[in-house]
């Protein structure tokens, strides 16, 4: 199937209603759900529904892709998917992905496609624990733990060891990963994030405002990215990725760590009309990644030189070159010629939430589909 709508997230609204409903328990509790349930409120594993049960493939992209079993520190054991790049993988940068605090890993194989397709990276997939079929249950302490096992057992297969390592995380995904670039410098190769915070601290009082006196009592998650971010190498390079309208993490929080960082390889890219969940299906968005990535890596993933077009919506993010072999929109392992791709992005009903949906794919099948999804209200 060449078009894939399966990025399915929480929207604002449902986000908001979870929100609301741990504001309301805090009034009459004086804070206390918020000390008694806010790893469910930070680490919403179960929206949308069925997120724990049911955990796209990568088979189902089109893509090659094995689950791994890894065991953390603390004897828990959760998921991996990786995907490796289908020429040369010892040769080609790997991305371990680092996804954010809703849904499960495998709604974010759309973005996986990309890297692995157009890019023609490696992909490394981490489903943290208390997420889809990963053991456990999610908190800052055990996550960290995940991600230092995902790592470490990256590092460790002969096909990716001496590959260019790079993070990349949205939202929460991006406090992990630099939390993760800030105890392991030396053995990845850069870091990209999107959409992130200073510290959860700083976020929940844009959120709940009248929370903040109870914070310091209360809060035990902190995600201090605002002191990770400084023990990077002031040569380890940084990409940081900004939605302007980001209506959950306000921009200000990721200008804090951009000049926070001490990186001098540090750059920004900002996206006028990016919101929280739909940054990544701005216009030049993986054409900025693909060129940060190829300048800052001994192995440079596949990118094109010509600029990024501009499109409907969240328009095509790649324009094919003259050698499609070294072009981002070269395709990979797939019988079909894709000149350009499109993101868009649909709110969906189903059941009793709604969610944001993202279609990839050849941009003149992807009105189709967004009209079939709407119409099925979202059962994807």
């Amino acid at each position: 199937m060449a078009v894939f709508l399966s990025y399915l997230l929480p929207s604002l609204r449902t986000l908001l209603k979870v929100l609301g409903t741990t504001l309301a328990l805090s009034v009459l509790g004086g804070g206390t759900a918020l000390y008694l349930f806010q790893t469910r409120l930070i680490y919403p594993a179960n929206l949308p529904s069925g997120s724990r049960e049911h955990v796209p493939r990568p088979q189902v992209f089109g893509m090659e892709g094995e689950e791994v079993d890894l065991q953390s520190a603390d004897g828990v054991k959760v998921k991996a998917f990786v995907i490796l790049a289908r020429d040369k993988a010892e040769e080609r940068p790997t991305v371990l992905l680092l996804h954010a605090n809703a849904g499960n890993v495998g709604h974010r194989l759309p973005i996986a496609k990309v890297f692995w397709q157009k890019m023609r990276c490696n992909v490394v997939m981490l489903s943290y624990r208390g997420y889809g079929h990963s053991e456990g249950s999610p908190s800052e302490k055990g996550i960290k733990l995940d991600a230092q096992t995902c790592l470490d057992y990256l590092k460790s297969r002969p096909d990716l060891e001496k590959t260019d390592v790079w993070l990349y995380g949205q939202s929460i995904g991006g406090a992990v990963a630099v939390w993760l670039a800030s105890q392991n410098a030396e053995r990845v190769r850069g870091l990209i994030v999107e959409n992130t915070f200073l510290s959860l601290p700083k976020l929940i009082p844009h959120l709940l405002p009248f929370l903040r006196p109870f914070l310091p009592l209360l809060l035990t998650e902190i995600w201090p990215s605002e002191h990770s971010i400084t023990l990077l190498p002031r040569s380890f390079p940084v990409l940081f990725l900004a939605g302007k309208k980001d209506e959950l993490v306000v921009p200000g929080q990721m200008k804090g760590l951009w000049e926070l960082c001490g990186s001098e390889s540090k750059e920004w890219s900002e996206y006028e009309e990016g919101t929280h969940n739909d940054t990544c299906a701005q216009p030049h968005y993986f054409a900025d990644i693909a060129s940060f990535i190829s300048k800052h890596s001994s192995s440079p993933p596949a990118h094109s030189t010509s600029p990024t077009p501009t499109g409907a919506s969240a328009g095509p993010i790649a324009e094919k070159q003259q050698d499609s072999s070294s072009s981002l929109s070269s395709p990979v392992g797939s019988s079909a010629s894709v000149e350009s791709f499109e993101f868009v992005e649909v709110d969906v009903d189903r059941e009793d939430e709604r969610v944001s949906a993202l279609s990839m794919g050849p941009k003149e099948e992807v009105e189709e589909v967004v009209d079939e999804a709407k119409g099925n209200k979202g059962r994807l």
